[in-house]
């Protein structure tokens, strides 16, 4: 009966949104050829649109000598140039359609926990959570399950509560906020878990693994969670296994950002992201912005097939992944990303140039699970390097031994250069909700010296 009610309010207030959801779940069953047909034929619309509507647009693609009629094949996508994080912060207004209404446009604000914070205008008249909506649908969830969120965007005063309740019943929400989180609030949290039979969880990993390990901590028991959908970070092997033990179900990996929410998701069949390829498109380049080949790590571009209010063409992101060469078993054809391994900026860096990227860098405990719980990878500007490493309580000993095992390779690795010291704390804060593996001043000064 609840999920009924809420698929008849969606159908009356939400026509569109569900107009939307009935189109994208259709793609799940296209052939690759089709697919890959359609999201062409998006992206050269996508391109063209910006071309005619917005100032930016018209000037940057006629400064690299680029106009949209080049578009005949796929090879000629390499000739639309790259949009940096600098353009958009510099040229906010100018890549806007203004011809949208305003009643169409809304704002996304980037956290700025590697830079200065980024605001982007985004287009309404696209409803991205049911990219959200349709993953659900391989897992078994419905929207209209009850749910428990964490975020740093929640319901507080009374009468925002009230609204909320309103708005989604009769679906149940327990909220923590992922900005200011204390135990007493984890505590309530959990409670409202069990008591409103919370059946998907969401929010910053950061934030989710501070509610696991209160749980594991004391040794409460969850039954009625069947998915945990994991936001906002790399989820690493080592916290999802804490979270499958916590809250006893699987843990669904999600790729996006606040300037386009739905990039790739994991399906219940692989450990690899599915690109929601019909309504976003994904490159993989090197430092030359060349497409890498399948298997080749690169930086991560995007382009939003859907914002014709503020169109994000091959945008990097400043995130790292490749393309997977493997078929899921699930069959959907949606192109197979590996899990975000880190940022551009996440990267140590030695003065003679040695670099250890952030895609090993956040795999040097996954072999170590049991004995350690949290770590966190900090080089300062003198390019000193502290590895501040939580241990399980009851692997002390062992754990000790394994932080010299990290110690001797991570010099090894930085040829003995710079010091590397292993520093054992009993909590790592996290910024509202997310967790940073890897904090590199060194890179992100190099970055910043660069733009």
């Amino acid at each position: 009966m609840k999920t009924a009610i809420f698929w008849l309010k969606n159908r009356a207030l939400r026509k569109t949104a569900m107009l939307q959801y009935e189109r994208a779940i259709l793609s799940d069953n296209l052939s690759d050829v089709d697919l890959k047909e359609l999201n062409w034929e998006k992206r050269r619309a996508i391109v063209t649109h910006a071309y005619n509507h917005s100032v930016f647009y018209k000037r940057f693609y006629d400064e690299h000598n680029f106009d949209p009629l080049m578009l005949q094949s796929e090879d000629d996508w390499s000739k639309v140039p790259v949009l940096e994080k600098e353009y958009v912060r510099m040229f906010r207004e100018e890549i806007r359609d203004v011809s949208v209404p305003s009643k169409y446009i809304g704002i996304a604000t980037t956290g700025g926990s590697t830079g200065i914070p980024l605001k982007v205008y985004t287009d309404k008249r696209f409803n991205f959570e049911i990219l959200g909506w349709r993953a659900f649908r391989w897992w078994g969830i419905s929207p209209a399950d009850n749910v428990g969120i964490i975020h740093r965007s929640v319901p507080s005063s009374f009468w925002a509560k009230v609204i909320n309740r309103s708005i989604w019943w009769p679906t149940q929400r327990a909220y923590l906020n992922a900005s200011s989180m204390t135990v007493e609030d984890i505590r309530m949290f959990v409670d409202q878990i069990k008591n409103k039979h919370v059946k998907w969880i969401v929010g910053y990993m950061g934030g989710i693994e501070r509610v696991a390990d209160y749980i594991l901590a004391n040794n409460i028991y969850i039954n009625s969670v069947s998915l945990v959908w994991s936001t906002s970070a790399p989820l690493l092997d080592f916290i999802r296994k804490k979270m499958e033990k916590a809250f006893r179900c699987d843990v669904m990996d999600q790729y996006g950002c606040n300037e386009v929410p739905h990039i790739a998701v994991q399906c219940p069949q692989c450990n690899e992201l599915h690109v929601h390829s019909d309504y976003v498109h994904v490159d993989i380049v090197d430092e030359k912005n060349r497409l890498c080949k399948v298997g080749e790590y690169g930086d991560i571009l995007v382009t939003n097939l859907e914002g014709r209010t503020f169109p994000l063409i091959k945008y990097r992101l400043g995130d790292k992944s490749k393309f997977s060469p493997n078929k899921c078993p699930c069959g959907r054809p949606y192109p197979l990303l590996k899990p975000i391994s880190g940022r551009t900026a996440d990267s140590v860096l030695t003065p003679s140039g040695v670099i250890l990227e952030s895609m090993y860098l956040t795999t040097i405990f996954d072999d170590y699970t049991d004995y350690v719980r949290n770590f966190r990878i900090h080089q300062k500007k003198d390019y000193s390097v502290v590895v501040y490493v939580v241990l399980e309580k009851t692997m002390q000993n062992k754990g000790l031994k394994v932080l010299e095992i990290i110690k001797k390779t991570l010099s090894e690795k930085v040829r003995e250069e710079i010091p590397v010291v292993i520093e054992c704390v009993d909590e790592l804060n996290d910024d509202r909700g997310k967790n940073r593996y890897i904090i590199s001043e060194i890179a992100l000064e190099l970055k910043d010296i660069h733009k």
